[in-house]
């Protein structure tokens, strides 16, 4: 098991596990599964360069996922975010989730001052898993997705780093 940043030579892997996740847990991502299949090859990659996506290897094979970022702008630049956390089936339970927090929690912690993410309110396990990363809940937006007609609420997460 390894952890590591992906590059654009990771495009494929990174393209097939993002819509595996989307496909099978549409109501875990605000992202839409026919965007997402219909996007260029350059825009996903616009994308891997504007933030740092850590991939979680299992073997050579992509097994999971999470995206982090940090504003450009002053006035938030202190702050950062966690998104597209993914970690497919057969590797849940292997601690590789963990290790790509780790990662993820490492590279915040040298360049931020907190980290937020949101997770679907009925999600325990992936509440639990970021209780356990020193997340704690700071609000929920109601009806913030719509999977087919089904609304989901949101819960926002935060964790702060001594500074």
């Amino acid at each position: 098991m390894s952890v590591r940043r992906l590059i654009a030579d990771d495009f494929d892997a990174m393209r097939a596990l993002r819509l595996e996740a989307l496909r099978l847990h549409p109501e875990a991502f605000a992202a839409d599964l026919d965007a997402e299949e219909a996007a260029s090859r350059e825009e996903w990659l616009q994308r891997l360069a504007s933030a740092t996506t850590f991939g979680g290897f299992v073997g050579d094979t992509l097994s999971g996922m999470a995206v982090y970022s940090q504003p450009a702008r002053r006035k938030i630049a202190h702050t950062a975010s966690l998104g597209a956390m993914y970690v497919r089936e057969s590797a849940r339970g292997s601690g590789l989730g963990d290790a790509i927090m780790e990662a993820v929690l490492a590279k915040a912690a040298e360049e931020a001052e907190q980290i937020q993410l949101t997770v679907n309110a009925e999600n325990a396990r992936a509440i639990a898993f970021y209780k356990r990363h020193g997340f704690f809940e700071i609000g929920c937006l109601p009806h913030a997705l719509c999977v087919n007609g089904r609304y989901y609420d949101e819960l926002s997460m935060l964790r702060t780093f001594a500074r």
